[in-house]
């Protein structure tokens, strides 16, 4: 039998897996744009979370995001290809970004036999633990069908959940989904949100901080026995960090991503934002 190609794992940057991370597992990172006026960024390469957060801050307008040029992903594709790799491709919801659009292009352009797109349906670093996984299944020589499959298995054992400090961010960027309907009530409540099936739906509502980021443990620790599991934030180290420290039990130390979103994902969700991501061992 004939043995497997290389497969090279290219993931879109709201993935938001911590770079050296993503080096050591060989992972290529395509990345968003983000537009502050008449400044345009590579998402994760000419602008990082803090300086993003500064920026937002003092801008009066909010900046605009927008999917990477189908030239991007060709290059990335015919490295790969010319190296003799197949090409597995994971990236953020078709609902929330016109990015999956831009490979699907990009992979017709160059050879799509060998390069398997998969829509993630989600975003941040439930997208992010799905490349991971397929990373490792890609270093452990299995070939691009089989990455394929840790990628989708990864996705059904992970959750999102998030709590935001305010819907403004996610509702002036259009990427709210159901959760719209609580617009109007967010002096009252702070919600917890999830993505399903590309869309931003809400999962609770309480009535304070302190009780949402109680909840964010609370659905967490429901998801147990867990594989591995990522808290970030954006802006937000005090709280991240708690939500962390109570969370730790749960996974092996390197199986627990602490980290920072990236400017996409930040400026839709807004300064001050928490997300805990879980991922349940397999059965």
């Amino acid at each position: 039998m004939a043995a497997n190609r290389p497969v090279t794992v290219v993931v879109d940057s709201t993935a938001d897996i911590p770079a050296d991370l993503g080096r050591s597992l060989g992972i290529t990172v395509v990345p968003l744009m983000v537009r502050f006026g008449d400044r345009t960024y590579a998402d994760g390469v000419d602008l990082g979370p803090d300086e993003f957060l500064r920026l937002l801050q003092e801008s009066s307008t909010l900046p605009q995001t927008s999917q990477p040029p189908v030239s991007a992903f060709e290059e990335v594709f015919r490295r790969a290809l010319d190296a003799g790799n197949d090409v597995v491709c994971v990236t953020i919801a078709s609902q929330l970004s016109g990015t999956y659009n831009s490979a699907r292009l990009a992979a017709e352009a160059v050879d799509s036999s060998r390069i398997r797109l998969l829509d993630s349906g989600t975003v941040t670093m439930q997208l992010g633990w799905a490349a991971i996984a397929a990373a490792r299944a890609a270093q452990a020589g299995l070939g691009a069908d089989e990455v394929v499959a840790a990628a989708q298995s990864n996705l059904q054992r992970s959750r999102l959940f998030a709590v935001l400090e305010t819907l403004e961010y996610v509702y002036r960027g259009g990427r709210i989904g159901r959760a719209a309907q609580l617009v109007g009530s967010m002096l009252s409540i702070k919600p917890i949100l999830t993505v399903e099936n590309g869309e931003v739906v809400p999962l609770e509502r309480v009535r304070t901080w302190r009780r949402a980021i109680e909840r964010l443990v609370d659905l967490t620790r429901q998801e147990a026995p867990l594989e591995s599991l990522a808290v970030m934030h954006a802006g937000n180290l005090s709280d991240a960090q708690a939500i962390a420290d109570r969370l730790r039990d749960l996974v092996p130390p390197e199986q627990l991503i602490f980290t920072q979103a990236g400017p996409v994902l930040a400026t839709y969700a807004g300064p001050g934002a928490l997300g805990v991501m879980p991922v349940k061992a397999a059965q």
